[in-house]
C-alpha cells in the first residue's frame, strides 16, 4: 500500500494547509480513525449478508444471520472474538479519533454559504454517531453493556418522544432527514462522488478505477441502509405506533421476508463491505478538507 504525503495541500494562504503543515501528527491520527472506521463497515457489512443468506436458505438457519447485522453488531461480534477485549480498546480508540476527526473538519475554516453549513452539521452529527460507538465499544471492553441492540434502542427513544405534544411530528421530521440523507448518500455513489478528502495522486489508473468503483458501491449501500432507518421512523410516525421504528438490523430482517427485499438487504451489505474495504484501502491518504 503506497502512502502520499501528510501534507497535500499547499499551506501558503490556506488555513487548512497551514494547520497539516504544523501538527502532522493530527492528520495521522485521524487516518487511524478511518482505518477503525471501515473495520467496523467491513464486519457490519458480513453481518447484513449473513441475514441475506439466512433469509434465502442459503446458509444454516441455526447459526448464520443472528448477530445484530449493524456497525454495533459489528462491535459486538469483535467483543466474542478471540483477543476481543484488547480489539476493543483499539477499536474504540480508533472511533474516537474519526470522531474527533469529523469534529476538527466541521469547525475548520472554509466556505459558509448554506452547502457548507449543511457539511459542518452533517460532521458534528457523525462525530457524535461515532464516538457513541466507541463508547459501545469500551462498555463491551469493560464487561459493563447492557447488550441492548440498535432495534430496541430505536424503539423505545421513538416510544419515548411520541408519549409528548408534537412527539409524533418530531419523529417524522427526524426520519424525513434521514431519508434525505440516505438520498444523498445514494447520488454521491451513482455519480462517483467518493473522492473528497482524499488524495490519489501518485497512483495507478487501474488502482484508482477500482477504489472509486468501491467507493460507489459502498455509498449505494449506505445510503439504502440509511433511508430504510428514515422509512420504518416515517411508518412509526404515520401510524402513530414506535414498534414501526427500528434500527438497521431491525430494518433488513423485515425486508428479508420477500424477494425485493431480500435484494435489497444484499446490496446494504455488499455496500457496507465495499464501503468498508474502500476505507481501509485509503486510510492513509485521507487528507484534512474544509466543507
Amino acid at each position: 500500500m503506497s502512502t502520499s504525503p501528510i501534507h497535500t495541500q499547499p499551506a501558503m494562504g490556506n488555513p487548512v494547509g497551514r494547520l497539516t503543515a504544523e501538527h502532522p501528527g493530527l492528520v495521522k491520527l485521524g487516518r487511524a480513525g478511518w482505518l477503525a472506521k471501515g473495520i467496523v463497515y467491513v464486519i457490519a457489512g458480513v453481518l447484513a449478508l449473513g441475514v441475506a443468506a439466512k433469509a434465502s436458505g442459503w446458509a444454516d438457519t441455526s447459526t448464520a444471520g443472528n448477530q445484530e447485522a449493524s456497525p454495533t453488531g459489528a462491535i459486538k461480534t469483535v467483543a466474542g472474538s478471540s483477543g476481543g477485549t484488547l480489539l476493543l480498546w483499539l477499536l474504540a480508540a480508533g472511533l474516537l479519533l474519526y470522531s474527533a476527526w469529523r469534529l476538527v473538519t466541521a469547525f475548520l475554516p472554509g466556505g459558509s454559504d448554506a452547502k457548507a453549513i449543511i457539511h459542518r452539521i452533517g460532521y458534528v452529527v457523525s462525530a457524535i454517531i461515532y464516538a457513541t460507538f466507541a463508547f459501545s465499544a469500551i462498555a463491551l471492553a469493560r464487561h459493563t453493556s447492557q447488550d441492548q441492540n440498535g432495534n430496541s434502542k430505536v424503539t423505545d427513544i421513538s416510544a419515548s418522544v411520541m408519549e409528548h405534544t408534537a412527539g409524533r411530528w418530531l419523529i417524522g421530521a427526524v426520519g424525513v432527514i434521514i431519508v434525505a440523507a440516505g438520498l444523498y448518500r445514494l447520488y454521491k455513489g451513482m455519480t462517483m462522488d467518493v473522492n473528497d478528502e482524499l488524495d490519489l495522486s501518485g497512483m495507478s489508473a487501474t488502482r484508482r478505477v477500482w477504489t472509486e468503483r468501491l467507493g460507489a458501491v459502498g455509498e449505494v449501500g449506505r445510503g439504502v441502509g440509511i433511508g430504510l432507518v428514515g422509512f420504518f421512523m416515517v411508518r412509526a410516525a404515520l401510524n402513530y405506533n414506535a414498534a414501526e421504528a427500528t434500527g438497521l438490523d431491525g430494518a433488513l430482517r423485515r425486508l428479508a421476508t420477500n424477494t425485493w427485499g431480500l435484494l435489497l438487504v444484499a446490496v446494504v451489505g455488499l455496500g457496507f463491505a465495499a464501503y468498508g474495504v474502500f476505507c481501509v484501502s485509503t486510510f492513509t491518504r485521507r487528507r484534512l478538507q474544509a466543507p
